[in-house]
């Protein structure tokens, strides 16, 4: 890691030669007001080597992908950021302290209280000006682009608004998949679509019982399978469909054999738009280690459940900061039809910068 000292008349100029000096990505790890006849700011700032050599130039933030090799830009945001948090760890114990100016510790502060990591919030904290500026910079790194796999027309828009697709829900146990399958096929025909549902979640006990349930009152066909070779029969007997929705087995995703069977999937070629289920309510260690787990898959879009449980909502930042995927939705509740809600970057921003949950 290399640290350096600048000091500029203010520090908005002392940021501009960070940038220049040592780059977009460093980090401010503390800034001090330096009084008398000549004042000025003095800023330390660091940049770990790693990043600093490997960083393509041409890397966009909200369209990371992974190459043929099997190393992904995920990969690597994530060594820089352990690394960083490591180094910012060593400075502390040995003695290091983290100032700044009032301002920028009660920006620092009020992000930590919302439960953003803190190499993330130091990031925020060392780009924005005031807490107006926090806000437009997490609406404007949690805003929807498109998915780099588009599968139909509308894909740059939430889940479910145009166009016909196949649409598949992963996530870890207990994330409420089932569940959001039935609000999401509910809000679809209400919209005048028709639907149809694959379950290939038959082996887990109650699972095949609870879909047929909603399948029932839905008013809507349910298709049970158990391989792959099933799954595709399947999709053909629901050509005539609008939608269809596959519900999966929810297991930890520590779990190889778990996310092998999910790639089985996917090398069918299947036109399959795959949405990460995660709750909100879950612990925030918990959910950022699932992306070391669940970055190998093609995922299109991030979903967030049991928001309505959750007492902070920062793990929304900090999840979509590591998975640069659009946000399709969020479920507020468990009724059925109801509580999903299609958020823009500005409700989720509101959301994560708020105390309370949704």
């Amino acid at each position: 890691m290399r640290i350096k000292k600048i000091q500029a008349k203010n520090f908005r100029q002392a940021l501009a030669l960070v940038k220049k000096e040592l780059g977009a990505d460093a980090v401010i790890l503390s800034s001090e007001d330096r009084k008398g006849s000549r004042p000025y700011v003095e800023v330390t700032a660091a940049i770990d080597y790693d990043l600093e050599t490997d960083n393509n130039a041409n890397y966009s933030p909200m369209q990371a992908s992974v190459d043929i090799s099997g190393r992904s830009e995920f990969a690597e945001l994530k060594k820089d950021i352990k690394s960083l948090t490591e180094s910012i760890e060593a400075m502390q114990n040995s003695g290091f302290e983290l100032t700044m100016p009032e301002e920028r510790r009660k920006m620092f502060n009020f992000l930590r209280e919302r439960s953003i990591k803190d190499e993330f919030a130091l990031k925020l904290v060392a780009k924005a000006n005031d807490t107006d500026d926090l806000e437009a910079l997490i609406s404007k790194e949690i805003g929807s682009p498109a998915p780099s796999r588009s599968k139909s027309p509308g894909n740059e828009k939430v889940a479910f608004n145009a166009g016909k697709r196949i649409a598949m829900l992963i996530g870890p146990t207990g994330v409420g998949k089932t569940t959001t399958i039935a609000k999401l096929a509910s809000k679809a025909i209400k919209e005048g679509r028709k639907v149809g549902i694959i379950s290939i979640d038959s082996y887990k006990i109650g699972a095949a019982e609870q879909i047929r349930i909603y399948a029932r009152m839905i008013g809507i066909p349910l298709d049970i399978v158990s391989n792959v070779e099933s799954l595709e029969e399947s999709i053909k007997k629901f050509y005539d469909r609008d939608i269809v929705l596959i519900d999966t087995t929810g297991q930890n995703p520590q779990d190889r054999e778990y996310i092998k069977g999910l790639k089985d999937i996917y090398n069918t070629g299947l036109p399959i738009e795959t949405q990460l289920l995660l709750s909100a309510s879950s612990d925030c260690d918990f959910l950022m280690s699932t992306h070391e787990h669940y970055r190998s898959l093609p995922i299109d879009y991030i979903a967030f459940t049991k928001t309505d449980e959750a007492v902070k909502l920062g793990s929304i930042y900090n999840l979509c900061h590591l998975y640069r995927k659009p946000v399709a939705y969020i479920t507020t509740g468990q009724r059925v039809p109801g509580n999903i809600e299609f958020a823009d970057s500005g409700r989720l921003t509101n959301l994560i910068l708020k105390t309370g949950s949704a």
